[in-house]
């Protein structure tokens, strides 16, 4: 699912960067994104993706605190939660 997400916003962008036909195709594409964007679907897929961004996150900081001496450890953990 990432890896579609990271191809349709690469695809986006590279139109907008090598399009020579000026703002209007921009124009069109930020028009067609923000409705997309607007989706139940589309923003259901968004928050879920938050959920596994946090936590994939908390397990990697998880490992990494645990591999540092003592407090320092302790110190990222804590820093980490409370964000």
């Amino acid at each position: 699912m990432v890896k579609k997400a990271m191809l349709l916003v690469g695809v986006g962008v590279g139109f907008v960067l090598g399009s020579r036909a000026g703002r209007g195709p921009y124009e069109t594409l930020e028009g067609k994104v923000r409705q997309a964007a607007g989706r139940p679907e589309v923003q259901g897929t968004v928050e879920e993706l938050k959920v596994v961004a946090v936590d994939k996150a908390d397990q990697v900081i998880s490992s990494v605190s645990d591999k540092l001496p003592g407090n320092v450890g302790e110190s990222i953990s804590q820093g980490a939660h409370e964000l």
